[in-house]
């Protein structure tokens, strides 16, 4: 049972649960200048039921991750104030921030910079522009899923038989 509270006084009440699978969605932060790369990347991951937070700049991205801390970070290479990678290189090494998953953004023919940034402990990075199944596909393994939910996938796996 769930039990929900009003602000109103006296509206109190309860609802059944069993079936009901409940889990915080994943958050992502999305660090890009262009933007309408940033409408477009928050808007395909929205849709696919994650929480979506942008920034505009470097800057922005550090404050923003280290505040919310977001399950991901998406960082486009080239930005403002403070480049992907300087921001990538800050998530790692924070206290708070390390276990931030980072992915990179990158136009085509950035190789020395997406060495650098998975140097810096990017896992992977996807090029600019891509479809949208690549970049679902890409977030998707990336993160792993929320304990509830792998919890709850794994009740509904099949029993072998014998056991």
């Amino acid at each position: 049972m769930v039990e929900l509270r009003s602000e109103k006084p006296g509206v109190v009440g309860s609802i059944p649960t069993r079936g009901i699978l409940f889990y915080m969605a994943q958050t992502i932060l999305i660090a890009d200048d262009d933007d309408q790369m940033l409408a477009l990347l928050a808007g395909i991951l929205r849709e696919e039921g994650y929480s979506v937070i942008t920034a505009g700049n470097g800057e922005e991205a550090v404050k923003l991750a280290k505040s919310k801390l977001p399950d991901m970070a998406l960082l486009d290479i080239k930005m403002p104030k403070k480049d992907g990678i300087e921001v990538c290189k800050e998530i790692k090494n924070g206290d708070k921030t390390c276990d931030i998953i980072v992915m990179m953004l990158s136009g085509s023919g950035q190789l020395k910079e997406i060495n650098e940034a998975l140097a810096q402990g990017a896992i992977s990075y996807i090029t600019k522009p891509s479809d949208k199944r690549t970049i679902v596909e890409s977030v998707k393994a990336a993160l792993p899923l929320p304990p509830q939910k792998a919890e709850w996938m794994q009740s509904k796996r099949p029993k072998p038989r014998g056991s």
